[in-house]
């Protein structure tokens, strides 16, 4: 019997949510409490859907002592422990035996392409890399086995139904059929009021979506990721990097309708 291949994963949680700076400085956002629970675990138990998953967390070296905790309660005996200490129910198959976890320190400048790339330098070359953002939690359903769909070598982003009131805070998708396919035709982040109703006269909310927090990037995408030129002044993104490639390669949309608790707002365990 062949082997299933290890799924390579990297979770992006290298900011310093600017968004809640009162309390972030205290308390990294991915470490909010969801459901009684540090938020990075719902997420870390979302990945376990791709065991065997081999599953690299960039942090930010401000919160090492977060890390640490981390290290301790996810490691061998320690996920138990901290369920009896919480009141919670023991899982049947503890994450540890699950997901070979590796936390290490975002080095460079900060940008969410930077933890990308700094996760990849820890994995193997030349395979597919899932990426998630750790304060995004899709309650509802399980994003990265949705994206465990795609073929292998493709190019996917997750996406929800277009908003009109959560445009200008996410990257806006503008899609095209290719065969029975949806894929990326255009991708404008952020778009100020008057663009996204620009947008919306041009091509039909239904043709609109909002980027999410996940990717399924083909070693061809970063290959192209590590070569990008960055502008100087300029913040390097996933989702403008997403856009240029899609001008290229097709990059595939995988649909969520699932809500999304967004860990960097003010009110993290509330889901839009």
């Amino acid at each position: 019997m062949t082997a299933r291949p290890i799924t390579q994963v990297v979770v992006c949680a290298g900011g310093l949510g600017t968004r809640v700076a009162p309390w972030a400085r205290h308390i990294p956002k991915e470490f909010h409490p969801v459901a009684g629970r540090p938020g990075i675990l719902h997420l870390l138990d979302e990945l376990t859907a791709l065991a065997p998953a081999r599953v690299v967390v960039v942090y930010h070296p401000f919160y090492e002592p977060f890390i640490a905790w981390a290290k301790l309660t996810l490691g061998r005996d320690g996920q138990a422990a901290y369920q009896r200490a919480a009141g919670l129910p023991r899982c049947d198959l503890p994450l540890y035996d699950q997901l070979d976890l590796r936390f290490i320190p975002q080095q460079g400048r900060y940008a969410d392409v930077t933890s990308v790339l700094n996760g990849a330098d820890h994995l193997r070359a030349g395979d597919d890399l899932f990426v998630a953002f750790a304060d995004n939690l899709y309650p509802y359903a399980n994003t990265s086995l949705a994206l465990a769909a795609i073929p292998t070598g493709h190019t996917a982003v997750l996406v929800r139904p277009y908003d009109p009131a959560d445009a200008g805070h996410r990257g806006v998708v503008i899609s095209r059929h290719l065969d029975e396919e949806l894929i990326v035709a255009e991708l404008v982040e952020k778009p100020s009021h008057d663009r996204a109703r620009e947008l919306e006269d041009r091509y039909g909310e239904s043709n609109m979506w909002l980027l999410e927090g996940r990717a399924r990037l083909s070693s061809k995408f970063v290959d192209q990721l590590r070569g990008a030129r960055v502008t100087p002044g300029a913040e390097p993104k996933l989702s403008l990097a997403i856009g240029r490639y899609a001008h290229r390669e097709p990059i595939r949309l995988v649909v969520t309708h699932s809500t999304v608790t967004d860990l960097g707002k003010s009110a993290a365990d509330t889901a839009r």
